[in-house]
């Protein structure tokens, strides 16, 4: 199973409108899932994250360590704040 790409929930966003997406994608043959996250703005892109991590978490029931995921625009931003605190 291919993993959900961003660029694909980031065309659907602009498409539909939406300002979040989260996506959960299931290989039944594998039994594999896959949850994706898109937000328009930095705090979409953040609580759609949060999102994705509490369906993994709650209703998904991963292991707590697979539910932490961050987006890269956010660990970019947080890298850049250190950098400037130095």
């Amino acid at each position: 199973m291919k993993k959900i790409a961003v660029k694909d929930l980031k065309e659907i966003a602009n498409k539909t409108g939406c300002t979040q997406l989260i996506a959960v994608g299931w290989d039944g043959v594998e039994n594999i899932t896959h949850v994706a996250t898109y937000g328009k703005s930095l705090e979409d892109c953040d609580r759609a994250a949060q999102g994705g991590n509490y369906i993994k978490r709650m209703l998904l029931k991963w292991p707590e360590s697979d539910c932490n995921a961050e987006p890269n625009r956010v660990k970019r931003l947080k890298k850049e704040l250190e950098e400037l605190k130095r």
